[in-house]
Protein backbone atom coordinates (compact mmCIF):
# COMPACT_ATOMS: atom_id res chain seq x y z
CA UNK A 1 0.00 0.00 0.00
CA UNK A 2 1.09 3.67 -0.68
CA UNK A 3 2.77 5.43 2.26
CA UNK A 4 0.54 8.06 2.09
CA UNK A 5 -2.14 5.80 3.31
CA UNK A 6 -3.50 6.66 6.79
CA UNK A 7 -3.21 3.54 9.21
CA UNK A 8 -7.10 3.68 10.30
CA UNK A 9 -7.15 3.77 6.17
CA UNK A 10 -4.89 0.52 6.58
CA UNK A 11 -7.57 -1.43 9.06
CA UNK A 12 -10.40 -0.26 7.18
CA UNK A 13 -8.73 -1.75 4.09
CA UNK A 14 -7.87 -4.94 5.96
CA UNK A 15 -11.15 -5.59 7.56
CA UNK A 16 -13.15 -5.02 3.89
CA UNK A 17 -11.09 -7.46 2.74
CA UNK A 18 -12.44 -11.10 3.63
CA UNK A 19 -8.60 -12.32 2.15
CA UNK A 20 -6.95 -11.91 5.33
CA UNK A 21 -7.81 -14.42 8.22
CA UNK A 22 -10.31 -13.69 11.03
CA UNK A 23 -7.51 -13.03 13.11
CA UNK A 24 -6.54 -9.99 11.65
CA UNK A 25 -9.48 -8.40 10.98
CA UNK A 26 -10.53 -8.17 14.28
CA UNK A 27 -7.30 -6.73 15.45
CA UNK A 28 -8.40 -4.02 12.26
CA UNK A 29 -11.54 -3.71 14.61
CA UNK A 30 -9.62 -3.44 17.74
CA UNK A 31 -7.26 -0.64 16.49
CA UNK A 32 -10.27 1.22 14.84
CA UNK A 33 -11.68 1.69 18.10
CA UNK A 34 -8.36 2.74 19.81
CA UNK A 35 -8.30 5.59 16.84
CA UNK A 36 -11.75 5.86 15.63
CA UNK A 37 -12.97 8.29 13.13
CA UNK A 38 -16.72 8.57 11.89
CA UNK A 39 -15.60 7.10 8.56
CA UNK A 40 -15.28 3.65 10.78
CA UNK A 41 -18.99 3.65 11.76
CA UNK A 42 -20.04 2.21 8.60
CA UNK A 43 -17.52 -0.49 7.35
CA UNK A 44 -18.93 -1.45 10.94
CA UNK A 45 -22.19 -1.58 9.99
CA UNK A 46 -21.40 -3.01 6.57
CA UNK A 47 -19.54 -6.31 8.54
CA UNK A 48 -22.24 -6.46 11.08
CA UNK A 49 -24.94 -6.61 8.05
CA UNK A 50 -23.33 -9.27 6.02
CA UNK A 51 -25.21 -12.52 6.61
CA UNK A 52 -21.88 -14.20 4.98
CA UNK A 53 -19.58 -12.82 6.79
CA UNK A 54 -17.86 -14.88 9.54
CA UNK A 55 -19.21 -14.92 13.03
CA UNK A 56 -16.39 -13.75 15.29
CA UNK A 57 -15.72 -10.89 12.95
CA UNK A 58 -19.46 -10.09 13.06
CA UNK A 59 -19.60 -10.26 16.54
CA UNK A 60 -16.31 -7.98 16.85
CA UNK A 61 -18.28 -5.42 14.74
CA UNK A 62 -20.70 -5.80 17.31
CA UNK A 63 -18.73 -5.04 20.37
CA UNK A 64 -17.01 -2.37 18.72
CA UNK A 65 -20.73 -0.61 17.95
CA UNK A 66 -21.56 -0.88 21.42
CA UNK A 67 -18.43 0.78 22.37
CA UNK A 68 -18.84 3.84 19.69
CA UNK A 69 -22.38 4.36 20.81
CA UNK A 70 -24.88 6.73 19.24
CA UNK A 71 -28.50 6.37 17.68
CA UNK A 72 -26.70 4.50 14.33
CA UNK A 73 -24.75 2.15 15.86
CA UNK A 74 -27.65 1.57 18.38
CA UNK A 75 -30.23 0.97 15.60
CA UNK A 76 -27.87 -1.81 13.82
CA UNK A 77 -27.53 -3.19 16.75
CA UNK A 78 -31.28 -3.62 18.02
CA UNK A 79 -32.39 -5.14 14.28
CA UNK A 80 -28.76 -7.57 15.28
CA UNK A 81 -30.57 -8.99 18.48
CA UNK A 82 -33.16 -10.53 16.72
CA UNK A 83 -30.63 -11.82 14.15
CA UNK A 84 -30.61 -16.47 13.47
CA UNK A 85 -27.15 -16.28 13.82
CA UNK A 86 -26.79 -16.71 17.81
CA UNK A 87 -23.27 -16.33 18.13
CA UNK A 88 -24.34 -12.67 16.35
CA UNK A 89 -27.16 -11.90 18.69
CA UNK A 90 -25.34 -12.93 21.96
CA UNK A 91 -22.63 -10.36 21.18
CA UNK A 92 -25.42 -7.70 19.71
CA UNK A 93 -27.01 -7.89 22.94
CA UNK A 94 -23.71 -8.01 24.89
CA UNK A 95 -22.74 -4.51 23.04
CA UNK A 96 -26.83 -2.89 23.84
CA UNK A 97 -25.59 -3.41 27.46
CA UNK A 98 -22.61 -1.22 26.40
CA UNK A 99 -24.75 1.55 25.12
CA UNK A 100 -26.10 2.00 28.49
CA UNK A 101 -29.77 3.39 27.28
CA UNK A 102 -32.42 2.99 28.93
CA UNK A 103 -34.23 2.19 25.43
CA UNK A 104 -32.24 -1.61 25.61
CA UNK A 105 -34.60 -2.69 28.20
CA UNK A 106 -37.72 -4.12 26.46
CA UNK A 107 -35.27 -5.92 23.65
CA UNK A 108 -32.70 -7.18 26.90
CA UNK A 109 -36.14 -8.19 29.40
CA UNK A 110 -37.01 -10.30 25.69
CA UNK A 111 -33.91 -11.53 24.95
CA UNK A 112 -34.44 -13.32 28.73
CA UNK A 113 -36.67 -15.31 26.64
CA UNK A 114 -34.13 -17.17 24.47
CA UNK A 115 -33.44 -20.30 24.31
CA UNK A 116 -29.58 -19.85 23.87
CA UNK A 117 -28.05 -20.39 26.76
CA UNK A 118 -25.37 -17.57 25.54
CA UNK A 119 -28.02 -14.98 24.76
CA UNK A 120 -29.97 -15.37 28.08
CA UNK A 121 -26.89 -14.73 30.10
CA UNK A 122 -25.52 -12.12 28.02
CA UNK A 123 -28.77 -10.10 28.61
CA UNK A 124 -29.00 -10.86 32.28
CA UNK A 125 -25.34 -9.15 32.26
CA UNK A 126 -26.58 -6.93 30.06
CA UNK A 127 -29.96 -5.70 32.16
CA UNK A 128 -27.09 -4.49 35.09
CA UNK A 129 -25.27 -1.72 32.66
CA UNK A 130 -28.21 -0.14 32.71
CA UNK A 131 -28.35 1.11 35.64
CA UNK A 132 -31.26 3.02 37.92
CA UNK A 133 -33.81 2.71 35.23
CA UNK A 134 -33.97 -0.78 34.94
CA UNK A 135 -35.06 -1.49 38.49
CA UNK A 136 -38.95 -1.12 38.05
CA UNK A 137 -38.61 -3.47 35.43
CA UNK A 138 -36.22 -5.70 37.21
CA UNK A 139 -39.31 -5.26 39.72
CA UNK A 140 -42.25 -6.03 37.49
CA UNK A 141 -39.77 -9.03 36.25
CA UNK A 142 -39.51 -10.53 39.95
CA UNK A 143 -43.48 -9.96 40.80
CA UNK A 144 -45.00 -11.11 37.44
CA UNK A 145 -43.06 -13.63 35.76
CA UNK A 146 -44.06 -17.42 35.23
CA UNK A 147 -40.26 -17.96 34.28
CA UNK A 148 -38.31 -18.99 37.16
CA UNK A 149 -34.77 -18.79 35.61
CA UNK A 150 -35.87 -14.65 34.69
CA UNK A 151 -37.13 -13.92 38.38
CA UNK A 152 -33.77 -15.36 39.77
CA UNK A 153 -31.91 -12.80 37.29
CA UNK A 154 -34.01 -10.40 38.90
CA UNK A 155 -33.11 -11.05 42.48
CA UNK A 156 -29.56 -11.47 41.70
CA UNK A 157 -29.42 -7.60 39.86
CA UNK A 158 -31.43 -5.96 42.09
CA UNK A 159 -28.82 -6.95 44.60
CA UNK A 160 -26.06 -6.08 42.23
CA UNK A 161 -28.27 -2.58 41.57
CA UNK A 162 -28.58 -2.22 46.01
CA UNK A 163 -31.35 0.39 45.13
CA UNK A 164 -33.63 0.02 48.41
CA UNK A 165 -36.49 0.55 45.72
CA UNK A 166 -36.24 -3.32 45.58
CA UNK A 167 -36.33 -4.08 49.30
CA UNK A 168 -40.45 -4.82 49.75
CA UNK A 169 -40.40 -6.85 46.91
CA UNK A 170 -37.86 -8.95 47.39
CA UNK A 171 -39.04 -9.17 51.24
CA UNK A 172 -42.43 -10.78 49.91
CA UNK A 173 -40.57 -13.40 47.75
CA UNK A 174 -38.78 -14.59 51.03
CA UNK A 175 -42.11 -14.33 52.49
CA UNK A 176 -44.45 -16.27 49.89
CA UNK A 177 -42.33 -17.88 47.41
CA UNK A 178 -41.60 -21.61 47.14
CA UNK A 179 -38.64 -21.70 44.59
CA UNK A 180 -35.33 -22.15 47.31
CA UNK A 181 -33.41 -20.61 44.73
CA UNK A 182 -35.07 -17.87 44.44
CA UNK A 183 -35.28 -17.31 48.09
CA UNK A 184 -31.86 -17.24 48.55
CA UNK A 185 -30.96 -14.82 45.92
CA UNK A 186 -33.62 -12.59 47.57
CA UNK A 187 -31.85 -12.88 51.18
CA UNK A 188 -28.29 -12.28 49.32
CA UNK A 189 -30.04 -9.44 47.47
CA UNK A 190 -31.34 -8.12 50.81
CA UNK A 191 -27.65 -8.24 52.10
CA UNK A 192 -25.57 -6.72 48.83
CA UNK A 193 -28.99 -3.43 49.41
CA UNK A 194 -27.55 -3.08 53.06
CA UNK A 195 -30.79 -1.62 53.93
CA UNK A 196 -32.29 -2.90 57.71
CA UNK A 197 -35.46 -2.05 58.85
CA UNK A 198 -36.46 -4.21 62.01
CA UNK A 199 -39.00 -6.13 59.54
CA UNK A 200 -35.98 -6.79 57.43
CA UNK A 201 -33.27 -8.09 60.21
CA UNK A 202 -36.70 -10.03 61.74
CA UNK A 203 -37.55 -12.23 58.30
CA UNK A 204 -33.69 -12.80 57.78
CA UNK A 205 -33.58 -14.14 61.63
CA UNK A 206 -36.30 -16.72 60.87
CA UNK A 207 -34.19 -17.02 57.79
CA UNK A 208 -31.78 -18.55 59.71
CA UNK A 209 -33.64 -21.41 61.38
CA UNK A 210 -34.47 -22.48 57.32
CA UNK A 211 -33.71 -25.90 56.69
CA UNK A 212 -32.66 -25.44 53.74
CA UNK A 213 -28.55 -25.46 53.99
CA UNK A 214 -27.99 -22.30 51.08
CA UNK A 215 -31.22 -20.44 52.52
CA UNK A 216 -30.10 -20.42 56.29
CA UNK A 217 -26.26 -19.68 55.02
CA UNK A 218 -27.27 -16.88 53.19
CA UNK A 219 -29.96 -15.61 56.13
CA UNK A 220 -26.75 -15.68 58.49
CA UNK A 221 -24.45 -13.94 56.02
CA UNK A 222 -26.92 -10.72 54.99
CA UNK A 223 -28.28 -9.93 58.61
CA UNK A 224 -24.00 -9.59 59.13
CA UNK A 225 -23.66 -7.04 56.19
CA UNK A 226 -27.02 -5.25 57.26
CA UNK A 227 -25.68 -4.79 60.67
CA UNK A 228 -22.08 -3.43 59.50
CA UNK A 229 -24.21 -0.85 57.22
CA UNK A 230 -26.42 -0.22 59.85
CA UNK A 231 -23.64 0.76 62.68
Amino acid sequence: MSDDISPIETAISILKQKSYPPSSRMNAILYMLEKFEPKCLPVLEEILNDSEEEPDVRSAAALALGKVGGDRAFDVLKQMAHNEDNTVKNYAVQALGMTGREETIPILLNALKDQDNAVFASAAEALGQIGKPVVPHLINLLQTSKAEDARCIAAWQLGTLRYTEAVPTLVEVIRTDSNTELIALAIWALGEIGFGPPEVLELLQQQRANQDPTINKRAEMAIKKITRHVN
